[in-house]
């Protein structure tokens, strides 16, 4: 009995000491707080109003907020070539944990004529990072390649 409680503490010395006391040390994941910023072609099912414009090409800024280990707060910015305002969209996600370089963002629209839910795989490679999208209530699909902004 007296050898299962040192056993025990020992492990807990040990998990103590090995877990990392913030996402900035040895979480194991990308460091990939800051604002990238690319373009893609967004394209529209035909129920959506948008459909009728054709492909239109967009920009994007997404701005990696906070890690928290393997958890990811984002903003999502977007807005076609050529307009003004910027629409909206927070999101909250995942590192996988199988594959660190690969996550998913979750996001909510909260500004903006065209806002949507939707989902985001992606992943981290070469300082870039290329995402997929996919809006299911919307009907909207994109693939784009961000990099980092300067100074961001």
């Amino acid at each position: 009995m007296v050898l299962k409680l040192i056993r025990s503490l020992a492990a807990v010395a040990i998990l103590a000491v090995a877990t990392p006391s913030s996402a900035d040390e040895g979480s194991g994941f990308p460091q990939i707080v800051g604002t990238w910023h690319g373009t893609y072609l967004v394209a529209f099912a035909k129920s959506n109003p948008n459909h009728g414009k054709g492909l239109l090409k967009t920009e994007m800024e997404l701005e990696v907020t906070k890690l928290d280990g393997n958890l990811i707060t984002a903003t999502n910015r977007w807005r076609r070539i050529g307009d003004k305002d910027w629409i909206v969209e927070e999101a909250m996600g995942t590192f996988s944990l199988d594959d660190p370089t690969r996550f998913v963002l979750a996001e909510a629209g909260i500004s903006g004529e065209d806002v949507s839910a939707g989902i985001f795989n992606g992943v981290y490679l070469d300082d870039v990072i290329m995402v997929t999208y996919a809006g299911p209530g919307t009907g909207v699909a994109f693939a784009a390649q961000l990099v980092k902004k300067e100074g961001k």
